[in-house]
């Protein structure tokens, strides 16, 4: 109910407002991927209702009765606000040569409108919303202006970042998850025609425009739009697809780690890990070599952008190692599996720290030996296995690689 709720309250904030002399007789709404500007029609139930509209506008058309088409676009706050602008600028024009191409409208009938950041539309789904301290966020809205300016006209503050640190980001974090989505993602186009004594001309197929949908259709339709799309990116933004990574637990203890991941997309990537420590006293009998290679693929979750989020990962490893310490001394190698847990956040342009803890699966087989004389006695060998924590981490972490990404904060 309350998604149903919701959607009615979008669909009707992103119709313009109508005058005395014309009515919106339908209206579409269009859905975006992540970052894309162009109209996928195999995307969601674009086909479809795209299909449905272009036609009522070529009916319209041949009878020369549209008085406008207009296209409105909006954005959720997350993201930087001059980035979302564009993106909105950019769907809107291109949905405008979209119509043009399939219609034959003329352009001077198409009105765009690239509304930025959607906050009257925010501040109604607060309304009607369970986000955590509601009315100190329905403040904000209302009564802080979009950017607040010191003396020398720097921004210190503004709406957005009181929306953040409120309650330490609680209502934030809600907003994000359950709101913004509905947001982002979408634009509407509305069709007016001209009216005779205010009363609406028919336009072909419109017994149930698109703001007007029964109940089940609206149901069906919120349910689509309400698919959470998590990772933030921006028009033109310019992204780090490889890391390079050291263990700072482990370069600790005289282990130096190197890590590489590769950023395949916005949700996948692979990391490949090793460490080595290779001291060594003869004459104390003395050894501290361990030798470990471990690939990993990883899957990123409620990231705010790439490489800032937590992510959960299947791993695998082989070891070497030699250990003695004066006394009696072990010699193998083993081979693990497990899952891992971590959550990166950026400090700089271009470095973050992770943190991280792997648990699974190892097996190792080693021989034990005994320094006698100046020889290493071999006495027996052994099998283990074990089950628990296998990987600790606190990363240091330098993004590289740099890479132009298309589209958008949604």
């Amino acid at each position: 109910m309350k998604k149903l709720l919701s959607f009615i309250l979008i669909t009707l904030f992103f119709l313009p407002e109508a005058s005395h002399a014309q009515v919106a007789t339908d209206s579409v709404c269009i859905y975006y991927k992540q970052g894309h500007r162009e109209i996928d029609t195999y995307y969601k139930n674009n086909q479809v209702q795209l299909a449905r509209f272009l036609q009522v506008v070529r009916e319209a058309q041949q009878k020369n009765i549209i008085d406008q088409l207009v296209i409105n676009s909006y954005s959720s706050p997350d993201g930087i606000s001059h980035y979302n602008k564009r993106l909105s600028g950019y769907r809107a024009e291109c949905v405008s040569q979209y119509l043009i191409q399939h219609t034959g409208v003329p352009e001077q009938l198409i009105k765009k409108r690239a509304n930025g950041i959607a906050w009257k539309q925010l501040r109604d789904l607060v309304a009607v919303s369970e986000v955590p301290y509601r009315n100190e966020v329905l403040h904000i809205i209302d009564h802080t202006p979009e950017w607040i300016y010191d003396a020398n006209h720097r921004i210190v503050d503004g709406k957005k970042k009181q929306l953040m640190d409120l309650h330490y980001g609680i209502p934030y974090r809600y907003m994000y998850e359950h709101l913004f989505p509905q947001l982002r993602s979408s634009v509407a186009v509305s069709l007016y025609l001209h009216t005779t004594d205010d009363r609406e001309i028919a336009a072909g197929n419109t017994d149930i425009p698109t703001g007007t949908q029964p109940a089940d259709s609206l149901a069906a339709t919120v349910e689509e739009k309400a698919t959470t799309q998590n990772v933030q990116s921006k028009e033109e933004e310019t992204i780090q697809r490889l890391a390079i990574k050291t263990n700072l637990l482990y370069d600790a203890i005289l282990m130096p780690s190197l890590e590489v991941e590769y950023r395949i997309n916005d949700r996948w990537s692979v990391n490949l890990e090793g460490d080595m420590a290779w001291w060594k006293n003869d004459g104390k009998h003395k050894y501290y070599q361990l030798a470990t290679i471990s690939p990993e693929g990883r899957y990123w979750f409620k990231t705010r952008k790439p490489w800032h989020g937590h992510y959960i990962g299947l791993f695998g490893g082989f070891t070497w190692y030699d250990l003695e310490n004066g006394k009696r001394g072990y010699k193998g190698e083993a081979e693990m599996a497990g899952l891992s847990y971590g959550y990166m956040w950026p400090i700089g342009k271009r470095i973050s720290l992770e943190t991280g803890v792997g648990v699974g699966f190892l097996h190792t087989r080693y021989e034990e030996y005994l320094p006698l004389e100046g020889h290493y006695v071999y006495q027996q060998t052994k099998q283990t296995n074990y089950f628990g924590p296998l990987k600790l981490k606190l990363a240091l972490v330098w993004r590289l690689w740099n890479e132009k990404k298309k589209g958008g904060i949604q």
